[in-house]
Parts: structure tokens; C-alpha cells; sequence
């Protein structure tokens, strides 16, 4: 058996990209596979093909429209059914994974595209990331501040981001920081306080850069419909399940659902972010 996930570890070290994180994922739980209980192991091994199968379709398929994400979703919908059963808790992020490399299986054709334009002097990214949040100066009295600026960057996780990475240099001090201009969470399910950690997000991440659009994306949803988050500086909350958490029947993800995302993240970034003149001489409005 040590043998055989050997092959699989070289397998998924040789083929994978850092943004394939539920890959690496499941990577990292064969590399600890002598700690997991037998049931899990014999789980995991089992799902290894499909993983293949599901990663090599994703790849091979390019292209962003419908057609293509319709594919995209099946294959998602049909990948989830075969690790349904693997139970390993929420902490190990192995289900709400999933989510997170499907994304990057959704728009990187499309930031590829965007890359190729010749007037960009950087590259845009995808993948997981630590967002740049803020900066603040911390001297640890008035000749340290004179020698330098003891300059901090406070940052988030987020779980999928379309970012460029910035190099801030303050004296003779810098820091390259990664800054979004789309960040998504991802999540297996929603409840109030995740809603509430995920507000307190958004606000951070627009801290960073105003321009940032700032997306939940949840299988289900466990929040009560009394609670408005209309309020916060959430753009918007996609559950693709379009379902509360598992109250009977299990809905599939849903197409729709994901071609509304997809056309959301695409229009935000081919579009003006700020155009105060354009918008008082076309529609008499600045906001």
C-alpha cells in the first residue's frame, strides 16, 4: 500500500499547479496517510481517479461560454456525487476545496485572455491568497521613526482571488502585497456568524482597494431570510444549491447560479470601475 500512494503523491506533485487546491488538498492527506483511520484512506484512494478524470476534462476544455460552463457544472455536479460519502470535517476544508478549485477551472480561460493584452505591463493572477488590507506605520519611538518608517501590511486569507501583485516602498523599506480586484470566499454552507465573519471581510479587503468586488460563494444557505446582508459591503451571495442546508432532497448545483456568476466577475472586469465625468454628462448621476 506505501507503495501505491507513493505513485499517487508523485502523480499530484508532478501535475499540479498551486491553484488546484483541492489537489493539493488531498495531496496533503495522503503525504499524512500512516495518521488517517483506514476508512478515510480506503475513501480517498478510491476518489483518485475521479479527481483525474474531473481535473483532465477541466483542462482540456476551453473557453468561457455557456456551453463550456454548462460542462463545467455537470462535471462539478458529477465529481461531488462520487465524494459525497468521504467524511472528513469542515476543518480539513476538503469538501469546501472543491468549490475553491472550480473556480479556477471557471475563469482561467478568461484571465488568460485578459493577460494577453499587450498593454498590460503585469500579469493578472487567480488562486488563493493573503490580500493586502491596509498599511500603518509602527516606530518604536521618534529616532527609530527618522532612521525608518517600520512600515506594516496588514492582510487576509481568501480562499479565490483575481489580484496583481504591488510593490510598496516606503524609504528603504518594501513589501510586494497582493491586491484583489475580485475576492470570493467559498463555502460548503453559510450560517450567521460565517455571514457576519464574511461582512467583516468585505470590509477589510475595500479597505485595500474600493474596487475589489467582494462575493460569498456557498453550496447552501443557513441563514435566517430575516437577516438582510444588503447592508454590509457584500456584492453579492451566490448559494448554488439555490436551498437551505440539506433539509430533505439535495438540489444540484445549479447552472444558472453559475453563469450568473461567471457573467458578474466578467463584467466587473472588463468594465470602468470610477468615470465621475462620463457618468454627470451621460446620466446626470456621479454614484
Amino acid at each position: 500500500m506505501e507503495n501505491e500512494i507513493k505513485v499517487e503523491i508523485d502523480w499530484f506533485e508532478k501535475n499540479l499547479s498551486d491553484s488546484q487546491v483541492h489537489g493539493r488538498n488531498i495531496l496533503a492527506k495522503l503525504k499524512n496517510f500512516s495518521n488517517l483511520p483506514n476508512d478515510q484512506l480506503s475513501q480517498l484512494k478510491a476518489i483518485i481517479s475521479e479527481y483525474r478524470a474531473w481535473v483532465s476534462k477541466n483542462i482540456n476544455e476551453k473557453g468561457y461560454g455557456n456551453d463550456t460552463i454548462r460542462k463545467r457544472t455537470e462535471w462539478l455536479n458529477g465529481y461531488k456525487k462520487e465524494i459525497e460519502k468521504i467524511k472528513f470535517s469542515a476543518q480539513s476544508k476538503f469538501h469546501s476545496s472543491v468549490i475553491e478549485e472550480f473556480l479556477y477551472y471557471l475563469f482561467k480561460n478568461l484571465v488568460d485572455d485578459l493577460n494577453r493584452d499587450e498593454a498590460h505591463n503585469k500579469k493578472i493572477s487567480l488562486g488563493g491568497i493573503r490580500a493586502y488590507s491596509n498599511l500603518y506605520f509602527a516606530p518604536k519611538n521618534l529616532n527609530d521613526f527618522l532612521k525608518t518608517p517600520s512600515m506594516r501590511v496588514n492582510e487576509k486569507d481568501q480562499d479565490f482571488a483575481i489580484y496583481r501583485d504591488i510593490l510598496i516602498k516606503a524609504d528603504n523599506e518594501e513589501k510586494v502585497v497582493n491586491v484583489p480586484v475580485v475576492s470570493i470566499e467559498c463555502k460548503t454552507y453559510i450560517d450567521k456568524t460565517m455571514l457576519e465573519g464574511s461582512i467583516a471581510t468585505a470590509e477589510k479587503i475595500k479597505n485595500g482597494n474600493p474596487y475589489c468586488l467582494f462575493i460569498v460563494v456557498t453550496e447552501w444557505y443557513d441563514v435566517s431570510y430575516d437577516v438582510d446582508p444588503a447592508y454590509s459591503r457584500i456584492d453579492q451571495i451566490y448559494v448554488l444549491r439555490k436551498q437551505r442546508r440539506k433539509n430533505g432532497d439535495v438540489n444540484p448545483i445549479d447552472f444558472n447560479v453559475v453563469q450568473d456568476l461567471f457573467d458578474f466577475v466578467k463584467r466587473h472586469l472588463k468594465r470602468n470601475w470610477s468615470d465621475v465625468k462620463e457618468k454627470v454628462n451621460k446620466e446626470g448621476k456621479v454614484l
